[in-house]
């Protein structure tokens, strides 16, 4: 049974940055119904605010984030959705244009570089609550976007140190983040900035990683690319994912993507051991145990696509 309070649509929703996530939020809310008025943000010499228009992701379209912001009320929704490291500038240009009581979240894969930020950076009359969609490919900006993409899919919540109830809303910021997040079909598990790190250094960061280096060794002999098959197209294809974004995350998660890469070093190193010393049973072992792990994870993507 699901316990989640309902969401009362938000008048008006600036999404700054229109790329795949920040267009597939608008395509959802108005799918939804979840916003009266969607607006986008994005560069000048951009085409991607053009398409978003295009494509009925957003109503309204400025290349000025503070005009944006001024344009919104107590009780609207602000979300960033530029590479994270982005995040600073935006938060100090907009943050003495900002209502009090606006609602502000991010879809950003690091959480607890973006909570300072937003400690240090936004004034305490607004609410920020971080939040990251686990949810996007290997494709980017507007073009790719789709309604569903966040269907299906798993959303990290971590709240901050504002918890009053926000205007006009009988949901505290979190509460009404997790009810937005519900609404658009996500499972929300709520958790603490420092394990949203340790949890996504390990499940999404150290795969790209791994599926970069992959590609780069296996590039070392160009001739071997044109034998490559499912196996290989399955395990790199997120290292196609947008460059600039990808060394936002790395470079914002350090200590835990450094941590992860050391602990997938050991495990590669115990199986190149068992390997080196022809010992069978110790592979098996290491086979038999992902595969059991493997075998037991739900994929929600199945779900959405059987639908």
């Amino acid at each position: 049974m699901n316990d989640t309070p309902l969401l009362t649509p938000f008048p008006r929703v600036a999404i700054l940055g229109v790329g795949l996530l920040g267009a597939s939020l608008g395509l959802a809310l108005k799918k939804r119904q979840l916003a009266t008025r969607v607006l986008g943000v994005g560069r000048a010499n951009s085409p991607s605010l053009q398409t978003a228009l295009d494509r009925h992701a957003i109503d309204e379209s400025f290349t000025d984030p503070v005009a944006a912001c001024q344009s919104l009320a107590a009780g609207d929704l602000i979300v960033l959705a530029t590479p994270v490291r982005q995040f600073p500038d935006m938060l100090q240009r907009i943050a003495p244009h900002l209502p009090p009581g606006v609602l502000i979240t991010d879809v950003g894969s690091t959480k607890s570089q973006v909570l300072q930020w937003a400690h240090d950076l936004l004034p305490n009359t607004v609410h920020f609550v971080g939040s990251h969609p686990m949810a996007g490919s290997e494709q980017k900006g507007p073009a790719a976007a789709r309604d569903d993409l966040y269907e299906n899919a798993v959303c990290l919540v971590c709240k901050t140190h504002s918890e009053s109830s926000i205007q006009n809303s009988e949901l505290s910021p979190t509460a009404r983040i997790t009810a937005l997040w519900t609404a658009l079909g996500m499972r929300v598990i709520p958790t603490d900035a420092a394990t949203h790190d340790r949890w996504v250094a390990t499940i999404s960061h150290l795969p790209h990683a791994l599926a970069a280096a992959l590609v780069n060794t296996a590039a070392a002999d160009p001739a071997s690319l044109q034998s490559i098959a499912g196996g290989f197209l399955d395990t790199t294809r997120i290292a196609a994912g947008d460059t600039t974004m990808w060394t936002d995350i790395f470079l914002t998660n350090r200590p835990a993507v450094l941590a992860a890469i050391d602990q997938f070093a050991q495990q590669l190193q115990t199986f190149r051991t068992a390997i080196a010393n022809n010992d069978e049973p110790a592979i098996r072992k290491s086979l038999d145990s992902a595969r059991t792990t493997r075998q037991s994870l739900a994929d929600p993507r199945n779900k959405r696509n059987s639908e």
